[in-house]
């Protein structure tokens, strides 16, 4: 779920703005240092950035060059409590959106705010658009979408990271006869286990210590609508019995209420993970899998779909110069060769990451293999993870091999962010 987030170092001041957002039905959350920030960004969808110009002994603006460095290209506010022309004017230089005094609880500001997301969402909606594929595993897998969609049947997605899992789900929603509803979707990789529940059921006051208010949680958003949890094996025992009930008995409890809310949603999960050996190893519960297993949907390997790279290039390309504000008329005969001889570790993903940083590359009408800059096969292979022993030092050399670009370096070895971001808690390299 895409999220503006709060960063200053005054824990109060920023849990009041986030508070503030909420209740005008804006998700946001709030750290208190620029580190905590880049995690922050690493592992979740991030819409917008406000962040107080001052960070302790660090300055705002030092974000903001980080995240354009790594790729970010967010809409970044800078808050203060003084206001300093010659800040103002370097901000502005530097990418910052625009600059709001203190306190920023404005309708101005959250006139601004509100046109942003409602941009960024008709946006994404272009991005949601469909492509019609070629090969015979692409025809399938629209075929599949078009059987399932008008049924209200649990889907379970299956496929490798970067397939478009996501935008499978979403074009199930918009197909189906909930579109005119929500389609809420939850990573549930990024939430955190003890959270995980009331993330998804949300809670009333008092539940626990900190519950000053009721919380709406992800079950209410999807009211009559699409729920699509992605990642559902990164949810713990306890919340797949609740989710497990909820899905059975259609209604579930919020955390702490005694009161039951009918559960009128349609769910869609997806996984990149073998469930049944986790049902084996005890940590996904069987009877929850064949529950969401009704119609099994699988996504291909963007390298068993050769007939539809080079027309799913062109689709992005069109996303991409609409996003750009660019008029780049298509692929040069070199850069398509590459394109087909490519073995796409991070699959879409990584190809709509490359078509849209060749648009902005691209220096005349037609896009090379400069502007494309794609490593041989052999060359990947020196990155390939292929177990624990050697798996540290590729990562160390991905990590130069990218001037430590976290972006670029996930692509390189063909894993998410979230799971580079793991890997680099796991061998202490962040």
């Amino acid at each position: 779920m895409e999220t503006v987030l709060v960063v200053d170092d005054n824990r109060a001041y920023a849990h009041t703005v986030v508070k503030w957002l909420e209740k005008n039905d804006i998700n946001a959350c709030y750290v208190l240092s620029i580190d905590t920030a880049k995690s922050f960004l690493f592992k979740n969808e991030v819409s917008m950035v406000f962040s107080n110009s001052k960070l302790g002994k660090n300055w705002g603006i030092q974000l903001l060059e980080w995240m354009k460095v790594e790729g970010y290209y967010i809409p970044f506010f800078i808050m203060t409590d003084h206001t300093d022309i010659q800040e103002i004017v370097d901000a502005i230089k530097k990418g910052a959106e625009n600059y709001f005094q203190k306190p920023i609880q404005t309708e101005k500001v959250l006139s601004i705010v509100k046109d942003i997301l409602e941009s960024k969402k008709r946006s994404d909606g272009i991005k949601h658009e469909f492509y019609m594929g070629q090969s015979p595993l692409f025809l399938k897998l629209q075929y599949h979408i078009r059987l399932v969609a008008p049924v209200d049947m649990t889907v379970l997605i299956r496929g490798a990271s970067g397939t478009g899992k996501e935008w499978v789900a979403s074009h199930i929603h918009t197909l189906s006869g909930r579109a005119d509803a929500p389609f809420v979707a939850v990573d549930c990789g990024t939430l955190p286990k003890e959270l995980a529940a009331s993330e998804l059921f949300g809670y009333v006051k008092g539940a626990f210590t900190g519950a000053i208010e009721d919380k709406v949680g992800m079950f209410a958003r999807a009211s009559h609508g699409t729920l699509f949890l992605d990642e559902i094996g990164n949810l713990n025992m306890n919340v797949q019995m609740l989710l497990l009930r909820a899905l059975q008995e259609k209604h579930y409890r919020p955390i702490g209420s005694r009161e039951e809310i009918k559960a009128d949603i349609r769910l869609i999960a997806a996984t990149n993970e073998d469930l049944e050996k986790a049902i084996t190893e005890g940590k996904f519960r069987e009877d929850l899998f064949h529950r969401l297993n009704e119609f099994p949907v699988q996504v291909p390997l963007l390298a068993e779909c050769l007939d539809d790279i080079i027309p799913l290039a062109e689709f992005m390309l069109d996303i991409a110069n609409q996003e750009l504000d660019k008029n780049v008329k298509g692929f040069d005969q070199e850069t398509q060769k590459k394109f087909k001889a490519y073995s796409w570790p991070g699959n879409i993903r990584e190809l709509r990451t490359i078509v849209k940083r060749a648009v902005l590359l691209a220096k005349d009408d037609w896009i090379t293999a400069e502007d494309v800059g794609l490593l041989s096969n052999e060359q990947l292979k020196e990155y390939t993870l292929k177990n624990e022993r050697t798996e540290r030092n590729n990562i160390v050399k991905a990590l130069e091999a990218t001037n430590n670009n976290r972006t670029a370096t996930a692509r390189l070895l063909g894993i998410s962010r979230s799971t580079l971001y793991l890997k680099l808690k796991k061998y202490r390299l962040m």
